[in-house]
Order: structure tokens, then C-alpha cells, then sequence
């Protein structure tokens, strides 16, 4: 008979984990512990454990740099309130065609308007030209007319083809500013249309134009003196 072997082992003994394994577990259990919201963070790091103190909020204190700053501010603010319109004052708004009125910051009417359409005239005999824009910056209501008469200009007539007339008297027009008119001074005046079907278009030598509404009411309104904010 053969002599009896020893037995045969089929399987291998298992190997131990290796280190990493261990700090894969520890940064597993870290991650665990602050998805949870503990108070500590226990991090793993080369197969050690290291804990690290709570986090708690740092309170910001107003440094130097940030008074200068709330000072600028204020003396800004300040400032701002001195410049501040007072009273009764207009403003144009040239690129919307809107004329507003204002007492002490409350706005009293919103108007529809038009404006100058910026064409450049050339006098064809000796080259003088106008620029046919509305101001912009400020004014002011210098004097105030009912039922003003209208002394053209060159410029009206060269317009049509026709040379300016030498008697003053063929310059006059009483129709063409409407009711009331306010002058603000350098030729421009705020008054009345007879084209009423354009109002909210550029189309004027550069006056503003109003409906016969509220023309009425910016006049009545509006004192000599009151500042026109023209934008």
C-alpha cells in the first residue's frame, strides 16, 4: 500500500489588507462624519488620523478702509440732496420725445412732445448753416407769452427757397407757436403745433412742441424761473 499523503490544500491563505485600505476606510468614515454635521472633521492622512478643532464663523469688524468708504457715501448723499431740484422744473426726455413736469419731486403731467431732427441747413449764399437740434443740459422758463406771434428767422425762409424779407413785418406769424409759448432763452421755446399728427417725432428746429392740452397746463404751471432739464 502507499504511504499516506498529507492532504492537499486547495485554496491559499488570504493575504492582509494592505495600508491603503486602512486609509481609504479612514477618508470614508471623514467623509461620513461630515456629510452628518459632527463637530469634529477626522481626516486620514498617510494611515493617521488627525482631528482638527470645529469651524466656527468669523465676525467682520469695520476697518478703517470701510469708514472712509461709509463717509464717502454720506458727504455723496448729502451732496445729491443739495442738488436736488426744487419747486417747479421740467424735464425733456429728447430721445423718447416725453416732456415731464415737476413740483418738489412729484411728478404733476407727462406730455408727449417733439423735438429738433437734427438736419444741418446751408445758406446757399455764403455757406451759413444750422444745426436744427434741441438743446440739451439745463435752462431756464426766462419769460412766458399768450397768444405769441412768431418773428422767423432766416433760416424759415431759406428753408422754403425764399430770401429773407428786408421788411420786418413779413416776418411775423401768429399762428405758427400755438396758444401760450415759455422761452428758454438762445431762440428755443417750448409752445404749440399746428401738426399735431406729429407729436413723438423729431421733426422741429429744435423748440419743443406740445399738444394744446398740455401746453396749457405746463404753462399755467410752470412760474418764470423754473428750471428746464433738457437730456
Amino acid at each position: 500500500m502507499s504511504a499516506d499523503l498529507p492532504p492537499t490544500l486547495d485554496e491559499t491563505p488570504e493575504a492582509a489588507p494592505p495600508r491603503r485600505w486602512l486609509a481609504v476606510v479612514l477618508v470614508a468614515t471623514a467623509a461620513l462624519l461630515l456629510l452628518s454635521g459632527g463637530a469634529l472633521l477626522v481626516l486620514a492622512r498617510l494611515g493617521q488620523v488627525a482631528v482638527a478643532s470645529p469651524l466656527r464663523p468669523v465676525t467682520a469688524s469695520a476697518s478703517g478702509e470701510d469708514e472712509k468708504i461709509l463717509a464717502r457715501r454720506a458727504a455723496a448723499a448729502k451732496t445729491l440732496e443739495r442738488l436736488r431740484p426744487r419747486g417747479v422744473y421740467i424735464v425733456v426726455d429728447s430721445y423718447r420725445n416725453r416732456l415731464r413736469l415737476y413740483r418738489d419731486g412729484e411728478l404733476l403731467r407727462t406730455a408727449v412732445c417733439s423735438t429738433g431732427t437734427g438736419v444741418v441747413l446751408r445758406d446757399p449764399r455764403n455757406g451759413r448753416q444750422w444745426v436744427f437740434d434741441t438743446p440739451l443740459g439745463e435752462r431756464v422758463v426766462e419769460r412766458k407769452v399768450k397768444n405769441p406771434v412768431w418773428a422767423k428767422p432766416d433760416w424759415a425762409f431759406i428753408e422754403e427757397g425764399m430770401l429773407p424779407p428786408t421788411d420786418p413785418n413779413e416776418r411775423f406769424d401768429p399762428n405758427s407757436l400755438g396758444d401760450y409759448a415759455l422761452y428758454i432763452g438762445d431762440g428755443y421755446i417750448i409752445h404749440g403745433t399746428l401738426f399735431k399728427t406729429l407729436l413723438g417725432r423729431r421733426v422741429t428746429h429744435g423748440c419743443i412742441r406740445l399738444g394744446d392740452e398740455d401746453l396749457e397746463f405746463v404753462y399755467r404751471h410752470t412760474p418764470i424761473g423754473s428750471r428746464v432739464f433738457l437730456y
